[in-house]
């Protein structure tokens, strides 16, 4: 029914009170979704606004029932009572509040506008506001109870990028603000009236300041250097722009770094999100394929060393003839027997055996030679810097065959085959590596002694990395840590090395004494090629080629004592080496697989750590040569420790067979 505008009747004040406490009534607080307002305008334009948390019901329309009132209509906001927008991230938004007309007495229209009033935010300074105006349809109202379809003003916020806004968080509201309406009564008489405003916030909005993942960084003490080194990308890879930007693992981590900025965050929540965020920054951090550069180099050096352990062995062939085998004896047969008879009980004394027999071996041989050694190694480096550490196992195996051209020069040609297995520490992921590689390799000695040998050698490793992506996030309430998923990122690569040493050792002898001291130049270089990882995380990568070359210098000594016994003869030997290292370090290059909007890519660096460029290896060990037929076969075996080189443990039992042909 319409409202009659004109009748008058004695209970007109008892209606007016009536109407009234109903709509009260009807806005007494009850659960909702966003705080609302109840706006009822009068004929004279003047407007009383009710704060309500709950929307006002159908029966709302009672207030009509006074006859001064011309209208009511419900606001509220769609995206609720609180807005946060941050600067730098958040550069426009529209903020949407939706005006219900719950009932009308008239036929017209009403224009309600909304707009920013500003707080400790400057508007111009902090933000820019497009007012907004809901044009409602007053004549719906005429229809019959209940509330119309809502009507939308948006309002438009720019927030602008304000360099003097520090770390401190700004704040303004949306409010109503003065309107309009025009129509007739129902009689027909025209009415026009303005609408008060009011400065109730609708919505507060608040402007947090640009925070990154940087700057949340720049908040935890302490922060491992890996995490404070990528911290830099994964601020621009999270941004807006950023391919990471949809990705929960960002949102968590941007989450933690604006808490940690925030200096009024409680200290729970400051703990968490330290836990957070680091882990999340090392998760991210390629800290693990740091390893490639440290572990590729070690591998090729094995295998070097192998073929020096058969140099040095050929090196003091040629002295043998300065070596008095009288003063050793053996028992045979229950007879004391010189060592130096046994070449004519063994007949290789005569001129056919002479011809072919090469010196350089206690108990003869020819010159023609087929070798194996190898070295079974473990090893464990510490976390240094930004480089991961690691539990490794390894086994190098290397056979060659050789000839003694002269009494004094000897070539020969070897194979070699590696195996690394590691694992990263805290449980982070392995990385497997297999090696080939050929050598070719000389020498010559003098009469004094002194000799001198050469080597070249090429080695290719193939190598498979599994890298632990596992990000974290806090609960809601910031106070609790759950896990985002435990992702795999899989990398597989080869590295090319190509190098060679020089070498020279004097080899003295003494009775039954040998004592060799040596020295070795050795240079390396190495390709590590480019490759990409594959997996369900965001955070995969995408690694550069890269080119690194090195430089080692090792001076030492071998000492060993021959007894004679009745099965052959041993040989206790320890052997010392000190090490001179020297070559660049290059920075590890990367970027994330993901592109960003503008289809670039964000890169990324860690600083790899130089190793420890002195440090000494010894190894103790036992030869042993038996004479099978007019043949004898030498087989050697040591135990090998690395000393003094930094966050590096390394031990190893080596082996090293000869058997002449």
């Amino acid at each position: 029914m319409i409202c009659n505008l004109y009748r008058t009747t004695p209970i007109r004040a008892m209606q007016h009170t009536i109407a009234f406490a109903m709509l009260l009534a009807l806005l007494a607080p009850l659960p909702a979704m966003a705080a609302q307002q109840v706006v009822v305008v009068r004929k004279s334009g003047q407007a009383t606004s009710y704060v309500s948390q709950a929307k006002i019901g159908n029966s709302a329309k009672a207030a009509c029932a006074d006859q001064s009132v011309a209208f009511a209509f419900v606001v509220e906001s769609r995206d609720g009572a609180s807005i946060e927008l941050q600067r730098g991230v958040d550069s426009v938004r529209e903020i949407v509040i939706d005006v219900s007309l719950t009932c009308s007495s008239m036929n017209g229209s009403a224009l309600i506008p909304f707009d920013a009033q500003a707080g400790t935010a400057v508007a111009g300074t902090d933000f820019i506001a497009t007012a907004g105006v809901a044009v409602l349809d007053l004549t719906a109202g005429l229809a019959g109870p209940g509330p119309g379809a809502p009507v939308a003003a948006v309002v438009r916020i720019e927030v602008l990028d304000n360099s003097n806004a520090g770390s401190s968080t700004s704040a303004f509201s949306i409010v109503r603000r003065d309107g309009s309406f025009q129509g007739m009564t129902a009689t027909g008489s025209p009415i026009v009236g303005a609408i008060a405003g009011s400065s109730e916030p609708l919505v507060r909005v608040t402007i947090a300041p640009d925070v990154t993942i940087e700057d949340g960084t720049g908040q935890v003490p302490g922060l491992d250097p890996a995490a404070a080194q990528v911290s830099a990308s994964a601020s621009e890879f999270c941004a807006p722009s950023g391919g990471g930007a949809s990705s929960a693992g960002c949102a968590s981590t941007l989450r933690a770094a604006r808490l940690l900025a925030e200096p009024d965050t409680p200290a729970g929540q400051r703990d968490a999100a330290i836990i957070v965020i680091e882990n999340n920054l090392l998760a991210i951090a390629p800290d693990e394929t740091t390893s490639l550069a440290f572990v590729a180099p070690r591998i090729a050096s094995g295998q070097v060393d192998n073929v020096a352990q058969r140099l040095a062995a050929l090196r003091a062939g040629a002295a043998s003839e300065g070596l008095s085998t009288d003063g050793l004896v053996m028992l045979h047969n229950g007879m004391p027997l010189s060592i130096g008879m046994l070449p004519m009980l063994l007949r290789v004394d005569d001129e056919q055996s002479a011809e072919n027999e090469e010196r350089r071996t206690l108990l003869g041989g020819t010159r023609l030679g087929l070798w194996i050694n190898g070295t079974l190694g473990a090893g464990e480096r510490d976390r240094r810097g930004a480089n991961s550490g690691f539990d490794s196992d390894t086994w190098e195996v290397t056979s060659g065959v050789d000839y003694r051209f002269t009494d004094r020069f000897f070539a020969g040609a070897a194979l070699g085959f590696s195996r690394f297995d590691g694992d990263y520490s805290n449980d982070q992921g392995s990385l497997e590596g297999d090696s080939r590689s050929a050598h070719l390799y000389g020498g010559y000695s003098l009469p004094n002694g002194l000799g001198f040998d050469a080597a070249l050698y090429t080695m290719r490793t193939d190598f498979a990395q599994r890298r632990v992506i596992e990000l974290l996030a806090l609960d809601a309430a910031g106070t609790g840590i759950v896990s985002l998923g435990r992702d795999i990122a899989a990398g597989d690569t080869d590295v090319e090395q190509k190098g060679g040493s020089v070498g020279v050792t004097w080899t003295l002898m003494r009775d039954a004494w040998t004592i060799a001291p040596q020295a070795q130049l050795a240079f390396m270089r190495t390709n590590y090629s480019a490759f990409s990882e594959s997996g369900p995380s965001a955070f995969n990568l995408r690694y550069l080629e890269r080119d690194g070359s090195s430089r080692s210098f090792s001076a030492g000594a071998y000492v060993d004592r021959s007894w004679a016994t009745s099965v052959g003869a041993f040989r206790p030997y320890g052997r010392a080496f000190f090490f001179f290292d020297s070559g660049p370090s290059k920075d590890l290059l990367a970027e994330f697989a993901l592109p960003n909007i503008d289809g670039g890519s964000t890169p990324v660096s860690l600083t790899m750590n130089e190793p420890d460029r002195r440090y000494a290896t010894g190894e103790l060990g036992l030869g042993f040569s038996r004479p099978i037929g007019t043949r004898t076969v030498d087989f050697n075996v040591g135990y090998l420790q690395m000393f003094g080189f930094s966050d590096w443990d390394r031990r190893a039992l080596r082996f090293d067979v000869r058997v002449p042909l």
